[in-house]
């Protein structure tokens, strides 16, 4: 299912990108970083945990 997900968002891409617009995509942008730098901080706090535990 994933894989059928990820076609649709390639096919239907310049079609979303005209539905955001310019304000939207600067939206999603910077929600999406703000996952991506959660993550970092919680691989990096996940594998200090794991360095103190050996």
């Amino acid at each position: 299912i994933c894989l059928v997900i990820t076609y649709l968002v390639f096919v239907l891409a310049e079609r979303i990108d005209r539905i955001l617009g310019q304000t939207g995509r600067s939206i999603l942008t910077r929600l999406l970083g703000v996952i991506l730098a959660a993550l970092a901080v919680q691989f990096v706090a996940d594998g200090i945990k794991a360095l103190m535990a050996a």
